[in-house]
């Protein structure tokens, strides 16, 4: 009997190439992303050379058109749009974005010109495999998200509730009880969204952007259940971004879920952090933190810890995902990112950290480490 043909696929986190020479900083992936059939990544901001500021923005997150015009010669075929920073250039700025990743032959999702091509799944074909790729975000300035007549991103809002920890008893100040409840429109149209692209591929690919990006290792009740959700109305694996640091992984159902892919490569050249502030953000968050002064790095995400990324891999065919892992990878002080070979005692420890977030939050995942083409690779059991 033949084996069931399989095509590679590889996820990242962030993406978001802001230097002078991004091809360089790009240069130690190509080996990686170029051998596989499939690269998704999170286009993480605006190239545009004529943006028009949100009067939202938080922290603009932008840069000229030329900057991010390598990303198809870097090996990505479809990227999400759905995250924080996609609307910082404005209208226009989300409409050049598009324009330069499809001129370059990357496929879009999670944004549009409406609602409707916002959660339009992107569906990439390969070896007669047809993967479905499908982008949402819960963390955004207000007016980000696409409406039935307006440009923007696909939406997953999350409602915040405070409530006291005993309803008996009156004690003011203390820590609440925090809840999260998801638009019940928005978990529809996700549903609906994740549905409908089950049945126009044979693979369905979720990203979402999400959870606390202020480097508190926890995952958020909401990231789970949602992740989950997904999962339980067809995607057969989820992949998170925003929190610039990795999370862990589990699989629900047999489905891969990696909580936190990290920072692949997002400069953020406009952002600047001194070591004073980063001094008062440890002491903010205490032990919660995983803020490291220790360490100059002069590019984003400036800390030690965030330097631990990587790639999620995934072979999948006809019936869905055959096997999944993670590759792990250092961003290096210069702005470039590494994948870390087989034997590099720096995969180790990026490989080793993953583990430990896991098991942090709760999951019971087994993973075996092996040797992919050269690369370090933390196989899901």
């Amino acid at each position: 009997m033949a084996a069931e043909r399989t095509v590679s696929v590889l996820a990242t986190g962030d993406v978001f190439p802001d230097v002078p020479d991004g091809r360089a900083a790009l240069a130690p992936l190509a080996g990686l992303l170029q051998g596989a059939d499939i690269v998704f990544g999170n286009c993480e901001g605006v190239y545009s050379d004529r943006p028009a500021r949100s009067p939202s923005h938080k922290h603009f997150c932008g840069a000229a058109r030329e900057r991010g015009a390598m990303l198809g010669d870097a090996g990505f075929d479809v990227m999400t749009l759905a995250n924080n920073h996609t609307l910082d250039g404005g209208y226009v700025g989300l409409a050049d974005t598009i324009a330069l990743l499809r001129e370059q032959g990357i496929a879009v999702t999670g944004a549009g010109e409406d609602l409707a091509e916002a959660v339009r799944p992107a569906i990439v074909e390969r070896d007669g495999v047809r993967v479905a790729f499908l982008g949402f975000c819960s963390v955004y300035p207000k007016g980000y998200e696409a409406r039935p007549a307006r440009a923007g991103i696909a939406p997953l809002r999350v409602r915040t509730h405070y409530s006291d920890p005993d309803e008996n008893f009156w004690e003011p100040g203390i820590d609440p009880v925090v809840s999260t409840e998801p638009f019940p429109e928005d978990l529809q149209r996700y549903r609906e969204a994740i549905a409908g692209a089950r049945e126009a591929a044979d693979v369905v690919i979720v990203a979402n952007h999400w959870g606390y990006s202020s480097w508190v290792e926890a995952l958020q009740d909401y990231e789970i259940e949602l992740a989950r959700d997904a999962v339980d109305h067809g995607a057969h694996a989820v992949v998170c971004h925003h929190h610039h640091s990795l999370r862990g992984v589990e699989r629900y159902r047999g489905a891969p879920v990696f909580y936190g892919l990290g920072t692949l490569m997002h400069h953020f050249e406009s952002i600047t952090v001194s070591r004073e502030q980063m001094a008062a953000r440890q002491e903010r968050f205490g032990p919660r933190s995983s803020w490291v002064v220790g360490e100059e790095l002069p590019l984003f995400p400036f800390r030690a810890d965030a330097r631990r990324t990587g790639v999620a891999t995934f072979d999948v065919g006809a019936d869905g995902v055959v096997a999944a892992g993670f590759i792990p990878a250092m961003i290096l002080a210069d702005g470039a990112t590494e994948p870390l070979r087989a034997g590099d005692p720096r995969a180790e420890e990026v490989c080793g950290y993953v583990e430990r977030l896991s098991a942090q939050s709760g999951f019971a995942t087994a993973f075996a480490r092996e040797e992919r083409d050269g690369w370090m690779h933390l196989r899901l059991l």
